[in-house]
């Protein structure tokens, strides 16, 4: 899918990071958008900053709940009369937590918005993607959806599973006019650390501001990266450095990675004694 303009693109999470630099440079390319977000006052924010280049629908839901996502895909169908490039953006995170010391409330969040969203968007979206001449489902994993980050159980289980139903599909739909990419971000310099709900917030913005002095690779750069995947047909996306070497220990010492990788990793030091729930985008 070389030529953008005129494509009908969804984006899932569109309010920040990923998702509206996406947003943003399609929107330039001549794409029409349908941009889906969580927070209503930051898709505003998103769709304000496009308008001038793009025709923009614009609907705020959490993608964990089914109705809302099979009506959003009927309502962009019958806004444009066409769908061509679905990405399924959003997600959440959790503070960092041994797995036992997770409310199970927020586990399941996290998978309902993680997974189940992804799941959802795909079926709302593919039957219509399937009667283009040519279109583009694109799942956002993550890293961790190839490494087990220590605590981070919900967040990992959630993106190794998307992993997994992303590759299912890209083998079911490899002789039809659909593309299938998973992409894989490593640190991506996003709020979503910082959109996490907590008591302990101080603490929190020392672990974000850790979290960004590792996350080499802004939300513009990763979005290049995907629309060129978009462009090339591209079944699997790393985006980063730090995503490309723990793929790489990953396939080469599976069973030794986590040594070489986390050697040096403190559970106790950054685990957070409590948790709430917590929701980032």
């Amino acid at each position: 899918m070389q030529e953008l303009k005129d494509k009908v693109v969804v984006i899932t999470g569109a309010g920040s990071g990923i998702g509206r630099a996406l947003a943003v440079q399609l929107a330039t390319r001549g794409a029409r958008l349908a941009l889906n977000d969580w927070n209503e006052a930051q898709l505003h924010k998103t769709r304000d900053l496009i308008s001038q280049y793009s025709e923009v629908l614009t609907e705020a839901f959490d993608v964990g709940e089914s109705s809302a996502c099979f009506a959003f895909a009927q309502k962009v169908a019958d806004h444009f009369g066409q769908i061509d490039v679905v990405v399924n953006n959003a997600g959440i995170a959790l503070e960092q937590r041994k797995t036992l010391d997770i409310p199970m409330e927020d586990f399941e969040k996290t998978l309902r918005v993680n997974l189940w969203g992804v799941i959802y968007g795909t079926r709302a979206f593919l039957p219509f993607l399937k009667d283009r001449p040519e279109a583009a489902l694109v799942n956002i994993s993550s890293i961790f959806g190839v490494v087990g980050q220590p605590l981070q159980s919900a967040y990992v289980t959630s993106k190794f599973a998307v992993r997994g139903f992303t590759e299912v599909l890209r083998n079911e739909l490899v002789d039809s006019s659909v593309a299938v990419t998973c992409v894989h971000p490593g640190g991506i310099r996003t709020n979503i650390i910082r959109n996490i709900e907590t008591d302990q917030t101080a603490r929190l913005e020392k672990f974000a501001q850790a979290f960004d002095k590792m996350a080499r690779t802004s939300p513009e750069a990763a979005a290049r990266q995907i629309i060129t995947a978009i462009q090339k047909k591209k079944r699997r996306l790393l985006i980063g450095r730090d995503a490309l070497i723990m793929d790489l220990l990953a396939r080469l010492l599976p069973g030794l990675y986590d040594k070489i990788i986390y050697r040096n990793f403190d559970v106790e030091r950054f685990s957070f004694a409590r948790s709430r729930q917590s929701q980032g985008t």
